[in-house]
């Protein structure tokens, strides 16, 4: 399942808008300026999305969210230690450096994060596309934190889709805190049978 060109750019223009509500959600959150926007909305084979995270012999962290009801699928926040780290700094208002090691409120820190960002994005998709407020709502799950390589994280992210078919459907989105780029990536990975419902949307001239 594959989508043209002029689906991917209505698909991303609804991702756009809940970038806008993110920004202000997350800006809230952290008690510092934020701005998150969508860096890049694709679809590529499998074997090529591996590397669009980090180096193989680095470790990452992130926080997975299913997504279960009209859409299904997997949204998940990624970070390298130092920027994971430097987030529970902020966050439990304490000296940048303070934490040295996933502690248990630094993990829960990174946890409530992505719960508000999948929120916020997951919201948008909602009011974009009117057949799925008619329908079953987006039930986000409590997301789940991991730290190891980006081969096994991929893996796991689009394990749904490549039982389906060989291409898979990425949104990367780039953070920047007190206008500082920070090291942070949201994926957006779709499965199967939401991919054919995008096609279905998108075709029939969804979102509003």
């Amino acid at each position: 399942m594959m989508l043209n060109e002029m689906q991917l750019t209505s698909l991303q223009n609804s991702l756009h808008k809940g970038s806008v509500g993110a920004s202000d959600t997350l800006a809230k959150w952290i008690g510092k300026p934020a701005v998150i926007e969508i860096d890049s909305l694709e679809q590529l084979p499998l074997e090529e999305a591996t590397g669009t995270l980090a180096d193989s012999d680095q470790p990452v962290c992130y926080c997975s969210m299913t997504v279960q009801g009209f859409f299904t699928g997997e949204m998940i926040l990624v970070f390298d230690d130092a920027s994971g780290l430097a987030l529970a700094d902020l966050l439990l208002d304490q000296p940048r450096g303070t934490a040295q090691s996933w502690t248990d409120l630094a993990t829960s820190a990174a946890l409530e994060t992505t719960n508000i960002l999948c929120c916020a994005y997951l919201n948008s998709l909602s009011e974009s596309f009117p057949s799925v407020q008619t329908s079953t709502e987006l039930v986000p799950q409590p997301p789940r934190f991991n730290r190891e390589y980006a081969e096994s994280l991929m893996q796991f992210a689009l394990m749904s889709q490549a039982m389906e078919f060989d291409n898979v459907i990425l949104a990367k989105t780039r953070f920047t805190i007190e206008n500082r780029l920070v090291n942070w990536t949201l994926l957006f990975v779709p499965d199967a049978e939401t991919m054919s419902r995008f096609s279905q949307l998108l075709g029939s001239g969804e979102p509003a």
